[in-house]
């Protein structure tokens, strides 16, 4: 049974023996994480509920699988969201866990904690990220089970659009990284990440010693995209944050990454992404390097 972590149960210069996660089981610190000063702890607790991810049931497989074929490249574990036609609410969130020849099979949509309520034979529209695109679809609803865990049958299904993205856009995160200067002249120290693009980062620390401008520092922080847990160790600059927020007596910076490789600009693209489906939030990237 979960319950939320308290300050005190982190134990101060030692690896974490499992995964900090949110309330919806989406990661925030992983596991091997060192936390070298209370003030570390408590930079991570204030934004926001922490649990052992040993308590949580897994929120997607650690695994890669094949792409659903019909599917525009679209992976089991694919971030999904599910609207019916018209509907000017929020869009409910699934995920794509299964498919045949006739049929696909998604997680049941729900938001905020509140299942959607289907009939059978419901006209639904679907979005899903590939990497590159975001696609959609239309689907019928043609039965649902909660058994042996809540799913929805989909068929009749219909391509609507893709759409490619394109620019670097900012989505709002809660991810525990290190963070050093690269000579070595500070102490590395365990911040939060509050916002991510694919140029770059916004950072809250627990002291000032890295926030100055003009830093190149390393960064290393893991992120969870298309069904597969990625580590990431990126060099950039600091830059003074216009988007800072940190609340007193945290301290804010921006991070602008100084070059990557492929594999972690994909990465990076689904991460932000699957994000942007997520989320209603979204602004333009600032801290692309001069």
């Amino acid at each position: 049974m979960r319950r939320e972590i308290l300050a005190n149960e982190i134990e101060l210069g030692q690896p974490l023996k499992s995964a900090l996660v949110d309330e919806l089981g989406f990661p925030v610190a992983d596991e091997g994480t060192v936390f070298q000063t209370g003030d570390e702890v408590a930079l991570v607790l204030q934004a926001g509920r922490c649990f052992w991810a040993d308590d949580m049931a897994p929120l997607r497989p650690d695994e890669p699988s094949p792409p659903w074929a019909g599917g525009y490249g679209l992976l089991v574990g694919t971030l999904l969201h599910v609207k019916r036609p018209g509907d000017l609410e929020r869009a409910w969130v699934s995920r794509l866990i299964g498919f045949n020849d006739d049929a696909v099979f998604v997680a049941w949509p729900g938001l905020a904690g509140t299942s959607a309520e289907p009939c059978d034979g419901d006209l639904v529209l679907v979005r899903g990220f590939t990497g590159t695109s975001i696609h959609s679809f239309s689907a019928r609803v043609r039965a649902t089970s909660r058994t042996p865990f809540p799913y929805w049958m989909l068929t009749d299904i219909s391509h609507v659009d893709a759409r490619e993205m394109r620019g670097s856009i900012r989505v709002p995160v809660r991810l525990a990284g290190r963070m050093s200067r690269v000579d070595g002249a500070e102490a590395p120290q365990t911040v939060l990440i509050t916002d991510l693009s694919t140029g770059g980062v916004s950072v809250s620390t627990a002291n000032d010693a890295l926030t100055a401008p003009g830093l190149q520092v390393r960064l290393a922080f893991t992120l969870r995209t298309g069904g597969i847990k990625s580590a990431f160790s990126l060099e950039g600059w600091t830059r003074q944050d216009p988007n800072a927020g940190a609340a007193a007596p945290y301290h804010s910076v921006g991070v602008a990454f100084d070059g990557y490789g492929e594999r972690e600009a994909l990465l990076l693209r689904s991460f932000v992404h699957e994000q942007l489906l997520e989320s209603a939030t979204m602004r333009p990237a600032k801290l692309a390097k001069d």
